[in-house]
């Protein structure tokens, strides 16, 4: 689960943590990881933490992660992701405001490249402090770039994807569209719970987000539902290629092609 701004009580209710220096949240992840442990409520070995490097701390990879296990209290990562494919102006380890310019465009940081953070990220697997690592937010192009120059290759590409965005490689998201209101209705489930299938059935894996626990006991109950093809296509046709996490709108510049 995502611990995007998750605070205090809601800290403890996965046992897949998906964290990342921008959310600001690490030190209170760590309090509520080594009470756990310490009163046995978990083990280390049963959980998977998931955490990013911001785009400030390219040029700082050993340093940024050294600092996220600080926080967290951990020995290491389970994964580790690069959480946007650009390197912006270093703002101080573990630090992660946005460095914008008077004109409101983002701070980039031209002389490192992605080829040379991947390689670093690499050197943290040989160095124990992660156990994998992976990409958050390449499109199609980026990914195929990465593979190209990767000795380790990437466990995962992290992205956005929704009826209103469907990323055919493997906030409006599409919840309230009448196709999805009235398709839940039929089967019987909310619309999140058909959209979390419809990921499924396309073979991505979904990782959705709560801090509520009947949410996540019903967030499981999908595995007894089969959308039909006909109505598979129905949700396919709803694709707008609308990115709602998209840098344009909060940095001022185009990422993707």
């Amino acid at each position: 689960m995502f611990f995007w701004r998750f605070r205090g009580d809601d800290l403890l209710t996965g046992l897949l943590f998906g964290l990342a220096a921008y959310y600001q949240n690490e030190a209170e992840v760590g309090d509520a990881l080594a009470e756990a442990f310490q009163t046995g409520l978990v083990k280390r070995e049963d959980l998977f933490i998931t955490n990013k490097l911001w785009n400030s701390d390219h040029g700082h990879v050993v340093e940024a992660c050294k600092d996220s296990l600080k926080k967290l209290r951990l020995d290491y990562l389970d994964l580790y992701l690069i959480h946007f494919p650009l390197a912006t102006k270093h703002t101080g380890v573990g630090t992660t405001p946005s460095a914008l310019g008077d004109d409101g465009v983002l701070g980039i940081d031209a002389t490192i490249s992605l080829e040379t953070t991947w390689h670093v990220m690499e050197d943290l697997v040989s160095m124990g402090l992660v156990r994998s690592i992976g990409i958050s937010n390449y499109d199609i192009f980026l990914t195929r770039d990465c593979l190209a120059y990767a000795k380790i290759m990437p466990a995962v590409n992290q992205i956005e994807t929704h009826p209103y965005f469907q990323q055919r490689f493997g906030s409006v998201s599409g919840l309230d569209d009448p196709v999805i209101t009235s398709l839940a209705e039929k089967y019987g489930k909310t619309p999140v719970q058909l959209v979390l299938r419809w990921g499924l059935q396309r073979n991505t894996v979904v990782i959705p987000r709560t801090s509520k626990v009947e949410r996540l006991d019903e967030n499981f109950a999908v595995f007894n539902l089969d959308i039909s093809g006909v109505d598979m296509d129905k949700i396919k046709a709803l694709d707008r290629n609308y990115r709602t996490n998209n840098p344009a709108k909060f940095w001022g510049i185009e990422l993707y092609a």
